[in-house]
């Protein structure tokens, strides 16, 4: 009670308070990705919502919009240890519902190099955006939930806390989260990456034997990974050379379940699907 009291103490006091918990709709995008309605520059616009987006990204054009000439390089890391150099723009607002939100540092990054659909978009909001806040990622009914003290307390009481990591790359631009997966040698920590939305989670050949997976198969795999004693993932998993990070884990998990996450203090909570 202690612990809950002091992490409900944290949360800033004001009108968030008054007002109740705050719901962002999320849109399906291609069958199995979600975008968001952001309104930036003065327009409403669509992005990406990627959990494993690191540094929210945004367009060339849309960059041209806000009158920016990006700049600088922000270096980043794709989950096979692929580099990526880009450009950034700085302190770009966005209004989401009837919350504002700045990202100290964006990339700008052209969607549509990856196919026709993507290049219709605008960019892709990640966690970063919502540093410092406590929000509830609702795949399953459509929704990110901004937290209040009594929203929180009541998914603290439904849920079961899990053990997660939050990851500051690209110099401290980038927020991802990882989650502690148990092992025989040690807690593995995978990346919770919505962008996974395929049929199987992804362990690195090094973690790999330690979840019961041979290491030099590339096809899809049986696996059982415990989160915590009543928090377990059954299902499928393929195994990555050159992985950077233990693992990956995505829609596979975040699909069947409502994930709470403290992105101040680092604490997560996982509930039944509403």
């Amino acid at each position: 009670m202690l612990m809950m009291g002091a992490l409900l103490a944290a949360l800033p006091a004001g009108p968030l308070q008054d007002r109740g918990p705050q719901t962002i709709s999320l849109e399906l995008f291609q069958g199995k990705q979600f975008t968001v309605q952001a309104s930036v520059g003065g327009r409403e616009r669509t992005f990406l919502f990627d959990t494993g987006e690191g540094v929210t990204m945004i367009t060339p054009a849309l960059a041209r919009d806000l009158g920016c000439e990006p700049w600088g390089n922000v270096t980043a890391f794709r989950m096979t240890g692929e580099r990526l150099d880009l450009p950034r723009c700085d302190d770009v607002a966005f209004e989401m519902g009837e919350h504002a939100y700045t990202a100290p540092t964006t990339i700008v990054y052209d969607l549509g190099k990856l196919d026709a659909d993507t290049a219709r978009l605008d960019g892709s909001i990640g966690l970063d955006l919502f540093a410092g806040r406590i929000i509830t990622i609702r795949f399953a009914s459509r929704q990110i939930v901004i937290e209040t003290p009594g929203s929180l307390a009541a998914r603290m009481k439904s849920g079961l806390e899990v053990p997660v990591r939050l990851v500051r790359g690209a110099e401290g631009a980038a927020l991802d989260v990882n989650i502690g997966v148990n092992t025989p040698r040690g807690r593995a920590w995978m990346e919770l990456d919505s962008a996974n939305a395929g049929p199987t989670i992804f362990v690195s050949p090094q973690i790999a034997p330690h979840l019961g997976l041979r290491a030099d198969i590339r096809t899809a795999q049986p696996v059982s990974a415990t989160i915590r004693r009543d928090v377990v993932f059954t299902g499928q998993a393929r195994v990555f050379p050159n992985m950077i990070m233990d693992g990956n884990i995505g829609m596979q998990l975040m699909g069947r379940r409502d994930l709470t996450v403290d992105l101040g203090s680092g604490r997560a909570w996982i509930g039944k699907a509403q």
